[in-house]
C-alpha cells in the first residue's frame, strides 16, 4: 500500500469509527424526525427539528420561501397551490471549506405522503421506534433516514477530526413528494448550487442518474342530458369517452414497445408509460350522463420533450373522435393540469457518480449501479436549471408510499458513513491533530 493510500484507510477508518459512536445519536434523530407527522402543509415542525441538529453543528441556516423567490409562479414546473409558504421553509445550511476545494451539496425533504388507511398498518405509521434492527414509520426511508444520514455525516467527520477543503452545504427541502416547485425548485431558483449534489433518495446504494418527464391531463366529453326513460333523446357522455379512453390505453401499448432508455429497462419493465387514474361520469342514474371525463398520467423519456408528448397525447384524443359527428360538433377538452415536470439525464461517466458508485463498493461492498427512475426526483431541478450534476443515492425502499414503511438500522448507518466518505472524496480533506 502506497503512503497516501495509508493515509486515506486511516481517515476513512477514523470516520468509520466515528459513526458508530455516533448511532444511537444518529438513529435518535431520525427516529424523532419521523414521529412528525410531515405531510403536505405540516411541514414546519420537521424542518425546526432539522434547524436545530444544524445548529448544533455551528452551521448558520437560512431560510427560503417559494413565495419570496422572484419570478417561480412563470416557471413550467411551478404548480401553484392555495397554501401559505410562511410557516414553511426551506433551509440552507454551508460548512465553508478549509481549502479551494469543490463544494458538494447534500439535498432533502423532510415531507412523506400521507399513511393512508392506518388500520392497515402494523404499527403506529408515526411511530419512530425501532424494532428487530428497523426503524418504523412512514418516512423511514422515504426520505427522513436519508435527512438523518447527511446531517450525521458532518457529525462523524467532526468526531474523526475530518476537514474537508471544499464547502459542504445541507437543503432540506419541503413538497418533493408534491412535485418539488415549492422546495427544491424554488431553492435552486434562489441560487442554491453546488459544484454537485448528491440526494439521499431510497435508491437501493444504486445512483439514480436519469429520470422521467411526468405531467398530468385531463379529457372531458361532453354529452346531451335527458330523463332515463327517454334515453334516445340524449347523448351518453360515458359511451362518448371510451373510444378515447381505449385509445388512450394503446397509445400505452405503443410507447412502451417504441421508447427505449437502457438505464431504464435493465432495471424496469419498461421506460415510459400512461395510466389511466380516474374516470367519471354522470350525477344520477336515471339520467343520461351529459359529461365524463378521465385524468391520466403520462411519462416521457429523458430523450423526448414535454411539448411532443402533449402533441402525442392531443393527436391522440383527436383521432378518436374522428368519425363521430356529435364528437365534431362537441370535441372533447383536453386539460393539462396539476404536478409536472420536465426528465433529466446526466452521464454515467460524470465524476460525482464515479465517486458515490466507488465509495458504495469499496467502504460498504456493494455493487452499486447506474440507473434511470421512470418518475419524477428533484435532482432534475439542478441538471436541468444550473447544469449541475445531481444524484440520488440512498438506502434500500421498504413499502415507501405504502403500509409498514420501515429502513434498517444498519443501511442508517452505512448511507452515514458512505455519505461522510463521499463528502471526504469529492471536497478532498485534511485530518486535523489528535490533541490527545
Amino acid at each position: 500500500m502506497e503512503p497516501n493510500e495509508r493515509v486515506a484507510a486511516a481517515a476513512s477508518e477514523r470516520v468509520e469509527d466515528a459513526v458508530d459512536e455516533i448511532s444511537d445519536d444518529l438513529v435518535g434523530f431520525a427516529s424523532d424526525l419521523v414521529r412528525i407527522r410531515s405531510v403536505l402543509n405540516h411541514e414546519e415542525p420537521a424542518q425546526e427539528l432539522v434547524r436545530e441538529r444544524l445548529e448544533a453543528l455551528d452551521l448558520e441556516v437560512d431560510e427560503i420561501r417559494a413565495d419570496e423567490v422572484p419570478g417561480i409562479e412563470d416557471h413550467d414546473e411551478y404548480v401553484e397551490r392555495d397554501l401559505s409558504y410562511e410557516d414553511r421553509p426551506n433551509l440552507l445550511a454551508t460548512r465553508e471549506g478549509a481549502d479551494d476545494g469543490p463544494s458538494l451539496l447534500f439535498n432533502g425533504h423532510v415531507d412523506v405522503v400521507p399513511e393512508g388507511d392506518r388500520d392497515a398498518w402494523s404499527f403506529d405509521p408515526f411511530a419512530g421506534t425501532v424494532e428487530d434492527g428497523r426503524l418504523l414509520g412512514r418516512g423511514a426511508s422515504d426520505m427522513k433516514g436519508g435527512v438523518a444520514a447527511m446531517i450525521y455525516a458532518l457529525e462523524a467527520l467532526d468526531r474523526a477530526g475530518i476537514e474537508l477543503l471544499g464547502d459542504l452545504s445541507f437543503n432540506t427541502v419541503i413538497e418533493e413528494e408534491y412535485g418539488g416547485s415549492g422546495g427544491t425548485l424554488a431553492s435552486v431558483l434562489a441560487g442554491v448550487d453546488a459544484d454537485a449534489v448528491v440526494i439521499p433518495e431510497p435508491t437501493g446504494f444504486d445512483s439514480w442518474i436519469a429520470n422521467d418527464g411526468v405531467s398530468y391531463f385531463r379529457v372531458t366529453v361532453e354529452g346531451k342530458g335527458a330523463h332515463a326513460a327517454e334515453t334516445d333523446a340524449g347523448v351518453n357522455a360515458i359511451s362518448k369517452l371510451l373510444p378515447i379512453y381505449h385509445a388512450l390505453e394503446e397509445l400505452h401499448d405503443e410507447r412502451k414497445t417504441t421508447v427505449h432508455d437502457e438505464l431504464f429497462e435493465e432495471w424496469h419493465e419498461h421506460t415510459v408509460s400512461l395510466n389511466l387514474g380516474t374516470l367519471g361520469g354522470g350525477e344520477w342514474v336515471s339520467s343520461v350522463p351529459d359529461e365524463a371525463h378521465l385524468e391520466a398520467r403520462v411519462s416521457h423519456a429523458p430523450e423526448e420533450t414535454r411539448e411532443y408528448l402533449r402533441e402525442t397525447v392531443e393527436r391522440t384524443v383527436e383521432r378518436a373522435a374522428e368519425g363521430d359527428p356529435w364528437l365534431a360538433e362537441h370535441p372533447p377538452e383536453i386539460e393539462w393540469f396539476g404536478w409536472r415536470g420536465r426528465s433529466a439525464k446526466i452521464d454515467p461517466d460524470e465524476p460525482i457518480v464515479r465517486t458515490v458508485e466507488t465509495v458504495a463498493e469499496d467502504a460498504l461492498g456493494r455493487e452499486s449501479h447506474a440507473k434511470g427512475f421512470p418518475g419524477g426526483i428533484d435532482s432534475r431541478f439542478f441538471v436541468n436549471e444550473t447544469g449541475t450534476p445531481a444524484v440520488c443515492f440512498g438506502p434500500g425502499a421498504y413499502n415507501i408510499h405504502g403500509t409498514d414503511e420501515y429502513l434498517p438500522v444498519a443501511e442508517l448507518e452505512e448511507l452515514t458513513l458512505a455519505l461522510a466518505l463521499t463528502a471526504m472524496s469529492w471536497c478532498g480533506y485534511r485530518v486535523t491533530p489528535d490533541e490527545s
